[in-house]
């Protein structure tokens, strides 16, 4: 059976605080779903690369460009969405 651990290590709380203070000026962004617009993460300006999301309220799944969808208008990326599936 897995066990949580009961506090975070020194190394860990070191490499947590050094990640808060890489964010402090930079500006975060969100990531919704395409279909309903519900709010699935939330990210940083400077993230990049492909994830896979799935929406907890309509339940579909997405490959998401994150390049592509920060420039993107909702409409387009719904075309786009469309001509994949």
């Amino acid at each position: 059976m897995y066990q949580v651990p009961s506090s975070i290590s020194a190394v860990d709380q070191i490499k947590l605080d050094i990640s808060e203070q890489e964010t402090f000026n930079l500006k975060e962004r969100d990531i919704c779903c395409p279909h309903c617009r519900f709010l699935i993460y939330k990210v940083y300006q400077d993230v990049s690369g492909h994830m896979r999301v799935r929406c907890p309220k309509c339940k579909r799944c997405y490959a998401v460009n994150l390049q592509m969808f920060r420039t993107m208008s909702r409409s387009t990326f719904v075309t786009l969405i469309r001509i994949i599936e």
